[in-house]
């Protein structure tokens, strides 16, 4: 028979879409049938059918029944039985010619049926012995050996074998090797290596055997096959009496009293075996006995993918009792971790933390000692103990060596019987206990934990321990620290109190700032505030004053009327000796000066050092004074006296509200200052470093030489700098190692001074700080290689802060080194503002640029082609943009300004 598409199979299979799924691999090469019962196979069947594939276990008809009456039909037909059952001495008397178990790959059905074309080729007797010779095959692979050669329907088999292999030994020169020479070398076998095949199994169950887990192995069928010893240690069942039975019956008689999870044991384990390819994991519980203690197991349960079992399932039970009893622990102290971030006080604290150590760490004894603030003592501040444990005193500790203190000042983390010597310090405590522990509660004290009836604590116990300690310790630190948060509270309560006494003089102060902020001259300034001071109910007259050098004395610049001071004298000392500052010889204006601080005279009349300045105080009915400072920045520029008839008239609060007036006057004098030199032209000179981005900081470097600023032009695509460098290094090569073109750059070269126009490409420096009339002065090289200093001139008008700012939003890296008001004047800067707007950018830039290369010099240093080149212009161009910059700056400077 050919293996084409004349060849015709019958498939037999209950299960239609595994049948289905036989017939899709097949069709291509064969002409295939489906039934899906034995009684749809029979009816199917007929004389044209080669091959029949039949399931064994169908319902109705089975394939065992099939296949007995196809062959008393017909011995043509070749028959494979297809099944999950393991297969028995039953088969050794049905006639098929392959037995394949479930599940079976595309491949091993190609192969058995490629075979099985191949026998029907040859005679009756030939077919009958490879059809015994596969009925001997399957039993080996499902039958044990001893069993084996104990059976009479085995040992029938194999003499059926033998005669029918004496009878066709002349066909043997022509059977491929492909089909049976393997088969009768299997026949072949001897007891001895069946034997060896039992030792390997039993030697796998004696190793599984010594495995500290609990294995339970389950064929497909559900039946138990095997468990070990560690099985019935842990679950508490007869292995002897699973041997051989329904899994899930066993399950449901012994498990049922355990968890798993929230489920039976019994229950889950029912459910693993009805979807066998299914992996399953469980904690599971088993209640104590009274000869057994409680057990946690970690559950697991799977398939087994190859070998004689599978299609079964293997299950593990791993004993984690001393594991879960930790990790519960580990949940009961975080509780107790909780409680201790809520608990109010100290007491609270300890009592949780010794209650926790005993409840729920297992110790039999423990105590938390705190520090005492009065006496610095160690006292217990609560305990808790078992039963066995309750007449354990505990002294106070002060000193010395023993090993409460030591713990506590060397902040030991955990301390120990084996960490310190047997020492009479020592004693008390191997007294009192069998084993304890020392833990650091860092500067709030240490936890005492203790067992009187066992020698010997848990590594994972003291673990736990000094978790708790560690928490105790941050309970305790916060409860402090709100403690001094409460007190804090307390004092910031009474000094409101106090501060609503300040609500008139603090409206004062708001309405005198606004006095300064719109003063037009220091005198108006002083004046008002002395008006204003007078409103105050408590102040009876008030003065500013300054300090004239020539006289030594402070003369009063502004009074209120109620006073009739001209200047306060001093005496000889020198005015800045600053060791008769505390002299109170000295009038307070004059004190307030020279320590730069505000001075009080609660009460002159209690006071009565009979002093000049006391007595004419007296005399006007004065009784409270505050001097104080007017300073700004670091310059103090006079000092504002106040007057009471009241003694104590001024509060702490008030003088500090005094002081900060002060400050803002000063402030004030120092803004009128600053106004009257922008009026003439001036500005604050600033030294910044920051990182260069335009190669300007290598070109200084390189020539050891400032970049003095002539001009900057900022309304070209890239920004132009006019400059002037002196000195020996300032050559071409020092601008082209900085990354400059010395025949563009470079106007004019003589007498070691060179004229240029840098062209700042890239980066938005120039445009950046030449921002609202800020004038670069020079650039300087910094000490680090990546950063250049600058010199600029801040208007007056600008704020300086926000300047700053805006620059260092571009270099975060920007670093102020000096500031300096200059008041230098500038001349005409009308003028000079006309000119500017009389010039167009390029008029302006090639104006500059003929200046510095010195062609408006006689002789001329350079050609107005030289100057072109430079531009990159045509000469034509250049004499263009050169005779109407001279043209509109002569109409500027000389045209009639009246004319419409």
């Amino acid at each position: 028979m050919s293996a084409d598409e004349q060849t015709k199979i019958l498939i037999a299979e209950d299960d239609q879409s595994l049948a289905d799924l036989y017939a899709e691999w097949l069709s291509d090469r064969y002409v295939v049938e489906t039934a899906y019962s034995g009684e749809d196979a029979l009816d199917t069947f007929d004389a044209t059918v080669d091959i029949a594939l039949l399931d064994r276990m169908m319902p109705g008809l089975s394939g065992g029944e099939v296949l007995k009456r196809l062959k008393q039909h017909t011995s043509d037909c070749q028959v494979a039985i297809v099944s999950a059952v393991t297969p028995d001495f039953d088969i050794v008397k049905m006639g098929f010619d392959a037995y394949l178990e479930k599940p079976i790959e595309a491949d091993e059905l190609e192969d058995v049926i490629s075979q099985m074309l191949t026998r029907a080729e040859y005679n009756e007797d030939l077919q009958e012995l490879f059809s015994l010779i596969e009925r001997q095959s399957t039993l080996e692979a499902a039958v044990d050996a001893d069993t084996l050669e104990t059976s009479p329907e085995y040992r029938s088999l194999t003499e059926q074998i033998t005669a029918l292999e004496n009878k066709v030994e002349r066909y043997f020169q022509n059977l491929s090797d492909r089909d049976f020479r393997v088969a009768i070398e299997r026949l072949q076998r001897t007891a001895a290596e069946r034997r060896e095949q039992q030792q390997y199994q039993s030697l796998t169950e004696d190793v599984l055997d010594t495995s500290k887990e609990g294995i339970v192995v389950v064929d497909r069928d559900g039946q138990v096959v095997w468990a070990n010893e560690t099985t019935e240690e842990l679950l508490g069942v007869d292995r002897a009496a699973m041997q051989g039975a329904d899994y899930s019956r066993v399950a449901s008689e012994s498990y049922r009293g355990y968890s798993a999870d929230e489920q039976a044991l019994s229950d889950l384990v029912t459910r693993s075996l009805e979807n066998m390819n299914s992996e399953v994991e469980a904690i599971v519980r088993i209640p104590g006995t009274a000869s057994r203690a409680q057990q946690w197991l970690e559950y697991w349960s799977g398939p087994i993918q190859t070998g004689l079992y599978a299609g079964g399932r293997i299950e593990h039970y791993h004993n984690i009792t001393e594991r879960y009893a930790y990790e519960q622990q580990l949940e009961d102290l975080h509780a107790v971790s909780r409680d201790l971030m809520t608990a109010d006080s100290e007491r609270t604290i300890g009592e949780t933390v010794a209650n926790a150590a005993v409840g729920t760490l297992g110790f039999e004894f423990a105590a938390v000692y705190t520090r005492e603030d009065h006496t610095g003592r160690l006292v217990p501040l609560k305990h808790a103990a078992t039963a066995e444990a309750t007449d354990i005193e505990l002294p106070p500790v002060s000193e010395g060596d023993t090993p409460i203190w030591t713990a506590y000042v060397t902040r030991t983390e955990q301390l120990g019987p084996e960490d310190v010597a047997d020492t009479p310090p020592t004693q008390w405590l191997t007294e009192q206990f069998q084993s304890w522990r020392l833990y650091s509660l860092e500067s709030e004290g240490v936890l005492l934990v203790g067992t009187t009836t066992t020698p010997e604590v848990p590594a994972r116990r003291t673990k736990l321990a000094k978790t708790l300690a560690a928490n105790a310790a941050s309970a305790l630190e916060r409860t402090a620290q709100e403690a001094t948060l409460r007190e804090r509270d307390q004092r910031l309560n009474e000094q409101n109190e106090r501060l609503t006494r300040l609500d008139r003089i603090n409206t004062l102060i708001r309405s005198i700032s606004s006095t300064v902020i719109s003063a037009n001259t220091r005198e108006e300034l002083e004046q008002e505030v002395c008006t204003a001071l007078a409103r105050l109910e408590s102040v009876s007259g008030a003065w500013v004053g300054s300090k004239d050098i020539a006289t030594n004395t402070i003369e009063v610049r502004a009074k209120t009327d109620s006073l009739a001071y001209q200047h306060v004298g001093a005496d000889n000392s020198p005015a800045d000796d600053s060791t008769n500052g505390s002299d109170s010889t000295l009038p307070p204006a004059e004190r307030a000066y020279r320590i730069e601080d505000s001075v009080v005279e609660s009460d002159l009349m209690t006071a009565r050092s009979e002093t000049e300045w006391e007595q004419e105080a007296l005399k006007n009915g004065t009784h409270s004074i505050v001097a104080a400072p007017l300073q700004s920045e670091a310059s103090t520029l006079g000092v504002l006296e106040v007057h009471s008839k009241l003694p104590n008239a001024f509060a702490e609060e008030e003088v500090t509200a005094l002081t900060e007036l002060g400050q803002i006057i000063g402030h004030g004098i120092s803004a009128l200052r600053q106004k009257a030199a922008l009026l003439s032209g001036g500005g604050t000179v600033l030294e910044i470093q920051f990182a260069d981005d335009t190669g300007l900081a290598t070109l200084v470097s390189d020539m050891e030489t400032d970049l003095e600023v002539l001009d900057v032009l900022t309304d070209k695509p890239h920004h132009l700098l006019f400059a002037r460098l002196t000195g020996e290094n300032t050559t071409p090569e020092a601008f082209e190692a900085a990354g400059f073109d010395p025949e563009t750059v470079v106007l004019s070269d003589t007498r070691n001074r060179v004229y240029c126009k840098i062209p700042v490409r890239n980066s938005g420096l120039c445009e950046k700080l030449t921002d609202q009339g800020v004038a670069i002065n020079q650039l300087t090289s910094a000490p680090e290689s990546n950063q250049i200093v600058a010199s600029v001139t801040v208007p007056f008008t600008v704020d300086i802060g926000e300047y700053l700012d805006s620059l260092r939003q571009d270099y975060s890296d920007l670093t102020l080194l000096s500031k300096l008001d200059s008041e230098r004047a500038e001349t005409n800067t009308a003028l000079s503002a006309r000119l500017n707007q009389a010039l167009t950018a390029r008029q302006e830039e090639v104006l500059q640029t003929a200046l510095y290369a010195g062609y408006f010099n006689w002789p001329r240093d350079t050609d107005s082609t030289s100057i072109a080149t430079t531009l990159d212009i045509a000469q034509s161009t250049f004499n263009q943009h050169l005779r109407a910059a001279e043209y509109n700056l002569l109409t500027t400077l000389y045209e009639d300004t009246t004319d419409p």
